[in-house]
């Protein structure tokens, strides 16, 4: 199987959910805005305490509403080599990507760095005229795991994260996804 094939094909299917669900926000008369930033208090687990709605209602009181796909792909685990790390894809949600590894420690630097570029948080670049932003909507680090939500992000943020925890010392990496893959339809 070719799996950065596969990965765009999981990404694809995810944004055209999201495009879907965004047009549906719009249709009910929604006043709001699909991806929209917050910088959370500290203290939260987020990465740099920042998050992205998938859309945010503003009719008089703001409210977050967010897209849980009705549908994933589905495929046979798949073990792949990435230099000199070896990924197990079990399951893979476009917005529930977690990845467990067995890296030492983390970098912080090249963690801050992906973020930087993948969520942008400075918005540095953002463009009015795009139909999404192209980012990651939500990051959390854990000893041995990483946990995203990648929203509208190109497959090269999954890429890039790989290639993040293979130059950590990672051997091991197994792809999952937090919520239960039974929870959703299959297509």
């Amino acid at each position: 199987m070719d799996v950065a094939n596969l990965i765009s094909r999981v990404r694809d299917h995810y944004v055209e959910q999201f495009q879907a669900f965004i047009a549906q926000q719009r249709e009910d008369g929604a006043r709001g805005a699909a991806e929209v930033k917050f910088q959370l208090e500290d203290g939260s687990s987020l990465f740099e305490n920042m998050y992205c709605a998938d859309f945010v209602r503003n009719e008089g009181q703001a409210q977050v509403i967010e897209l849980i796909p009705e549908q994933v792909l589905s495929f046979t685990r798949i073990r792949c080599s990435f230099g000199q790390t070896a990924p197990t894809i079990d399951h893979l949600r476009w917005d529930d990507v977690l990845l467990h590894h067995d890296a030492e420690q983390l970098p912080a630097e090249g963690l801050s760095g992906w973020f930087r570029r993948w969520f942008d948080p400075a918005e540095e670049r953002y463009d009015e005229a795009a139909e999404f932003s192209k980012i990651v909507h939500s990051l959390t680090i854990s000893t041995k795991s990483i946990s995203a939500d990648l929203g509208t992000a190109e497959p090269d943020a999954f890429w890039d994260m790989l290639q993040l925890l293979a130059d950590a010392g990672a051997t091991q990496i197994r792809v999952t996804a937090s919520r239960d893959e039974d929870q959703t339809e299959q297509s």
